[in-house]
Formats: structure tokens, sequence, C-alpha cells
């Protein structure tokens, strides 16, 4: 057991769980927020379990905290939204069963024993009173002090895995963004889990879940080839190659990006770095089975087949390039650039994407074409000579537009 201390930023919305929790039987601090508070990190979520009715505690806490309540009754719990984009989560302490490997548990109403038995990782299973006379008592039943000390990650039970693969993949994260490792016997059952194919029973929108959150974990140099060492790769997909040459890929995708502002989400570009090798004709089933909203799966899909088809088609005009990337702009010239560092592309995300004409279709009424297919091709015409270097400014265009008419 023992005390611990809170940190005084957290004071004054634990100090308004603490007036209103007397009619219940137990009030916690659980989870990540009590696990990055014990690594001196604390990172100003707050959950909070209940023991009772985690709606009715937050009602009250919402008076408490002048906020207001999103309440999902279905699952027994509630956020209490208050000041400047703070929230506390709260939720009715539960237990879990499964009656099969990798899907969603039945949830039943329990003490706070049954919900930090339900968790993945010792680590995540504490929790310390916010209520009364046994405010800041620390309850770790599993010693999950300890393992933060040492830096490490051990699952609960033996058929925790089998339950609930995606912890698999959780674990990794929490390797690589902590540097702790998972103990001899969390990586054995990690494989076991692995090699018994429990990871394909997963369905693909949890599966793709974790995938995103591992890949926006940041320095993924650890996480992406440690789902190939423990065999969790094949998984994923039986062509998907989490190797080092992956992780040099989604670095340099993830600094291009950044360098010219494009926004893609990284989870997105590591898609694309581990999916490089997959046969074309597998890829958009593959993303479909992963749930992947259909504009970042083209995305995704263009990257892989087009990047390298772009990679290898640079010895034309400026106007040739822009015709060959802008189809399936960004990722595609963005995954050619990864690959090849051209000069080419680098001016093409400098400088060629955002050439505009300064005339359009109405320009063209004017000097005597009225509405035709020959519309569209003339405008094409004089932005290929504008990014050539042909024409400079409006007038310039203009002109070249009336010789394209005449």
């Amino acid at each position: 057991m023992g005390t611990l201390e809170l940190p005084k930023a957290l004071e004054p919305v634990l100090d308004a769980v603490v007036a209103v929790s007397e009619g219940y039987d137990g009030v916690f601090l659980v989870g990540g927020s009590l696990r990055d508070i014990l690594l001196g990190e604390p990172n100003f979520d707050v959950d909070v379990v209940v023991e009772g009715d985690a709606i009715s505690l937050a009602n009250a806490l919402a008076d408490e905290l002048d906020g207001r309540v999103r309440t999902h009754r279905q699952f027994g719990t509630a956020v209490v939204l208050y000041g400047e984009d703070e929230r506390v989560d709260l939720v009715t302490a539960r237990s879990e069963s499964y009656h099969a490997p990798a899907v969603l548990p039945t949830v039943e109403p329990g003490s706070i024993d049954d919900d930090l038995h339900r968790r993945d990782f010792t680590i995540n299973a504490m929790a310390v009173s916010l209520k009364g006379e046994n405010l800041g008592q620390l309850v770790d039943p599993f010693g999950g002090r300890e393992d933060l000390e040492a830096g490490r990650i051990r699952i609960l039970h033996d058929q925790s895995f089998v339950d609930d693969p995606t912890r698999i993949l959780r674990a990794i994260r929490y390797e690589d963004r902590y540097g702790f490792r998972m103990d001899d016997e969390t990586v054995r059952l990690a494989r076991e889990c692995i090699e018994t194919g429990h990871v394909g029973d997963l369905s693909g929108a949890r599966l793709r879940d974790e995938l995103e959150a591992l890949l926006e974990e940041g320095d993924v140099s650890h996480a992406i080839p440690r789902l190939a060492e423990l065999g969790a790769q094949k998984e994923i997909h039986p062509h998907v190659l989490a190797d080092e040459e992956a992780v040099r890929l989604f670095d340099r995708l993830r600094e291009l990006n950044q360098r010219y502002g494009l926004e893609i989400p990284a989870w997105r570009l590591g898609f694309v770095a581990l999916a490089r090798k997959l046969p074309p004709e597998e890829i958009a089933e593959w993303l479909d089975g992963l749930k992947i909203r259909r504009p970042d799966a083209h995305q995704i899909e263009h990257a892989v087949v087009d990047g390298p088809r772009i990679a290898d088609d640079l010895d034309g005009t400026p106007a040739d390039v822009v015709a060959a990337a802008e189809p399936h702009d960004p990722d595609a010239p963005l995954f050619a650039l990864a690959l090849t560092d051209a000069p080419q592309l680098h001016e093409y995300f400098d400088r060629l994407r955002g050439i505009r004409l300064e005339i359009s279709g109405a320009d063209l009424a004017g000097v005597g074409l009225g509405e035709s297919p020959r519309v569209g091709e003339i405008l094409a015409e004089v932005r290929r000579r504008k990014l050539n270097g042909e024409l400079d400014g409006r007038e310039a265009e203009l002109e070249a537009a009336r010789e394209l008419v005449g």
C-alpha cells in the first residue's frame, strides 16, 4: 500500500473530487494519470474510477468546477469539461470477462480491485484513493510501482494477450515511449499469442487503431523492428516489412513532411514505409480490411504504387515532373523524394506545386473562345508553358491564350 503525495498542479481539481465524494464507496485516480505522476512527468489528464455511479459523481463535480458534463450511460462513463480545455474522465468501476480470444469483453459493475485486475500491465494497474481518510493511499496489487522503477513492462496474467492481442502493440508503444522493456515472461507470452494467430483474430478497426497510435508515438526506431522481432509484422500483413529500412524511410518522410508543411498524418507515412513492398494488387484489400478511410487509403496505395514510378521518371521538363507528381499529391511524390532525394522533386515541393494560372476560363471567353472542350486544353497548355518558365505574369498568360485560341 503506502501513500502518495499528489502534484500541486492537480490540487484544485482533486480537491473538487474529494469535496463531492462523500456518498461513494470509493473514488480513485487511476491508470495513465497515476503512472505518469509516479514517473515524475504528469500530463494533467485526470482519470477517475468510481465505486458507484460515475455519472452521478460527474454531475456533482461539474457543479463544483462550474463545468459541463458529457455522459455515456450505456458504458457508465462521463467527462467533465471545465476551465480552458480541461477535463476529468470518470468511469464506474467494472469487471470484464472474455468469451473468446480477441473479442470485446462483457462488462459488469465491480470494485476497484475488479477494475485493476482487468487492466493490461502492472504499471497501469494502480490506483490512489481520493476519498476522505484514505486520501493518497496507493492501491497496487500487482507491484506496478516496483516495475515502474525497474523500467519493466509486465503483463497481469497468462491469458491477458490472448484476451486482447492489441496489448502486444501497446506494450511495444510503452517500450518506445519510456525506454522500458517487457520482462522475459511477457515477451514469451506475446510471442506465443502471435504464433497461435490471435492477432489475426482482431477486427481490422482495432488493429488499425493500435498501429496508428504506435506510428504517431514519435521515435519509432525501436518499435518498428520490435514488431518483426516478435513476429507481429506477418500478422499485420505477410508482405509488411518492419525493418531498419522502414525506420529510415519513415524518419525521412516525416522530415520532408515537416519541411514542406504538408501536414500529412504521421501514421499514414508510417503505413507507406511498412507497406512499400506489398504487391499492388494486395494493397487496397489490406487497407479496406483495416477500415482505413477511403481518402487515406487512396493516398497510401498511390504512394506505394506510384511513388517509385515517379522517382524513375524525372528526366523531362518541370511541367513533365508536375504531370507525373500532381495526380497523387502529396504522398506519392513525397515518397518518391524520400527514395531519391531528387532535385526535381525538391523543386516540385519548393515551387512548382504552388504555381497556378492568373487567368481562367472567363478570360478565354474575353479573347473569343466560348464554351468549348478547348477551354481546358488551352488552360493546360498555358500552365505547361508557365511551369517551364516561358511565361511571367497575367499579360503573358493572356497573350499565350490569344495565340492558342487563334
